[in-house]
């Protein structure tokens, strides 16, 4: 999970740009829980990813054995 408390960093500058596109509207949530989702959403999917790899015996870099 991400740490809230932390300087603007990546989320501050997501929060910004969902803001500066009026995003949150879109969504229907604020800005600041938007950007977490997406936030995590990219961190599960990268693991979702490296198991497959891993499972079929290959890691990031090779994809071509697949």
């Amino acid at each position: 999970m991400i740490n809230i408390k932390e300087p603007k960093g990546f989320k501050g500058e997501l929060e910004e740009l969902i803001n500066r596109y009026n995003m949150e509207k879109m969504a229907g949530m604020p800005a600041f829980l938007l950007a977490e989702m997406i936030i995590n959403f990219i961190s599960m999917v990268g693991l979702s990813i490296k198991g497959t790899l891993h499972w079929y015996g290959c890691d990031a870099t090779q994809e071509d054995k697949l």
